[in-house]
């Protein structure tokens, strides 16, 4: 566990706080709540959305990109359940900056106290590409808190080729850290976004340039990690994902989960779908939260890869 700064100049800060909040109030405006637990980490900031008689779910967002972009995908869901957002510690977000080390699962500790604090057993859980790695351990960590695992994009069961990912992926980023143009970061910006609007692009070069990135790559799930796991799996992949391609993920979350129910293929879809999907990945969400577990399907008459 590491303390101390994740941003190289408060300036930095400033506008990624600023970027979060004009984000979260283009479409929550005043339905939301804010809450902060405090962890062995350090605080942990949450949104909440949805009335307190609704049943309750838990979402991950992917690295960097805060709660409210995670939110803003799941258009009226809180309508039907109370959603706990959170932010992830030590990223660009409301929660402390506590960098947590990848051994001894200081992540799924983290995450296992926040939902005890909560007062959350067995909840279904969305977690949404470097999310993943979180629900991972928290799998990990404390399996039977886990109601349904739904993962959108996820990190943690396939890294990207070498070539395709050095090539797309690599030579744009150093360019763009060397010129600091946008056109050399809309061009790696390119390689996972199927649309680039005017807040992806300043969110995406106040990252880039103003927090000290962690480049680690989470550990891709095994077949121990998940041997104490039997809630069911659902998932969402895109089809052209430079960062976890699909083939790879396919195969290791059908050899590691006991329960994966459904893989959705997003077609024509990078890693940052448009946001004209939303609807279509709502909609996978909701009828993934409504399937009954009292009159458990067959894994091999529900299980299917579309």
């Amino acid at each position: 566990m590491k303390t101390g700064t994740i941003y190289k100049k408060p300036t930095y800060k400033q506008n990624l706080m600023r970027l979060y909040d004009a984000k979260l109030n283009s479409f929550a405006k005043d339905s939301y709540e804010e809450l902060n637990i405090e962890t062995f980490a350090g605080n942990t900031h949450i949104i909440v959305r949805g009335e307190e008689s609704l049943p309750p779910l838990v979402v991950f967002h992917g690295i960097h990109a805060g709660a409210p972009v995670a939110l803003e995908a799941m258009k009226n869901l809180h309508e039907k359940y109370r959603i706990y957002a959170i932010d992830t510690i030590g990223q660009a977000t409301k929660s402390d900056e506590t960098t947590l080390d990848f051994k001894n699962n200081e992540y799924g500790k983290w995450a296992a106290e926040v939902l005890e604090k909560l007062h959350l057993q067995n909840v279904p859980v969305i977690a949404i590409s470097y999310g993943a790695f979180i629900l991972n351990e928290l799998i990990r960590v404390s399996p039977k808190s886990i109601k349904k695992a739904i993962y959108i994009v996820p990190s943690g069961f396939a890294n990207g080729d070498f070539l395709p990912s050095f090539s797309r992926l690599s030579i744009p980023l150093f360019k763009f850290h060397f010129t600091k143009k946008e056109k050399d970061l809309i061009k790696f910006m390119d390689a996972f976004f199927t649309t680039k609007d005017k807040h992806w692009i300043e969110l995406q070069k106040n990252i880039l340039l103003g927090v000290k990135m962690d480049y680690r790559r989470p550990p891709l799930m095994t077949e121990k990690d998940t041997q104490n796991f039997d809630a069911p799996v659902f998932a969402i992949i895109a089809e052209n994902d430079v960062f976890f391609p699909k083939e790879k993920a396919i195969v290791r979350m059908k050899k590691v989960f006991a329960d994966l129910r459904e893989i959705y293929i997003l077609k024509d879809a990078k890693h940052i779908p448009d946001e004209s999907r939303y609807d279509e990945i709502t909609n996978k969400i909701e009828e993934w939260l409504s399937f009954s577990d009292k009159n458990k399907e067959s894994k091999t008459s529900i299980e299917r890869v579309r």
